[in-house]
């Protein structure tokens, strides 16, 4: 399948866009194809998006609780929802969090839950992530108490939040069929947010209201 929508290059990307990319770069190792498609079309919405992927997903920019389990978490959410390209991009991640192929390949079903490759903690997010996945959890008493049990409430929303998370961009990537990058190039995530701290990304972040007033100015608007 051809993707639906068009992105921008590096060398095409000028503005916010320019500096939505240095920021998925930055924080996330590399700038994916939905980051350039959503850069190419509402770069004031793609600046934020990688903002709120980098402040939930990634360690140290944002949210407190363990990235390894908030990894499981976008993993089981985009295999639930049969999305290769965000399957493909979390699992990829996963490994570098240290996640293992056999590990991945029981998540693929519900082997997980009778694996021995998976501790208590991880089996209660992999399994609120299905739950939430499949619009179960307002009625799944035993998985939510499980999770309760184990977790802080702020654990419990961040793992929430990366499920939703990815939901929401597995929609995205499987309605624009968005083109998936070579392997290669999303190893790159591995190597993202070395040295980086969530001033970092408050940095980032403080830099919008002038390129975006930059951005109107040149625009005429």
């Amino acid at each position: 399948m051809v993707q639906r929508l068009t992105g921008i290059s590096h060398e095409e990307a000028t503005g916010l866009a320019s500096h939505v990319f240095a920021a998925s770069d930055k924080f996330l190792g590399r700038t994916s194809n939905l980051v350039r498609i959503l850069s190419a079309h509402t770069p004031y919405l793609a600046r934020w998006f990688v903002g709120f992927i980098t402040a939930v997903r990634q360690p140290g920019l944002g949210a407190t609780s363990d990235a390894r389990l908030r990894g499981l978490a976008c993993i089981k959410t985009s295999m639930v929802n049969a999305c290769d390209y965000c399957t493909s991009h979390t699992s990829i991640y996963g490994q570098g969090l240290g996640i293992s192929p056999a590990q991945l390949q029981a998540m693929q079903s519900d082997d997980y839950a009778q694996s021995d490759l998976f501790d208590e903690r991880e089996k209660a997010v992999i399994a609120w992530a299905q739950a939430m996945t499949d619009n179960s959890a307002a009625r799944d008493k035993k998985t939510w108490e499980n999770m309760k049990r184990l977790f802080s409430e702020a654990e419990i929303v961040e793992f929430s939040l990366a499920c939703a998370m990815f939901n929401m961009i597995n929609r995205l990537n499987d309605s624009f069929w968005t083109e998936l990058e070579p392997s290669e190039f999303n190893e790159k995530q591995w190597s993202a947010v070395e040295g980086l701290t969530v001033g970092d990304s408050e940095a980032y972040a403080s830099e919008f209201a002038a390129i975006g007033k930059a951005d109107r100015h040149a625009a005429g608007s």
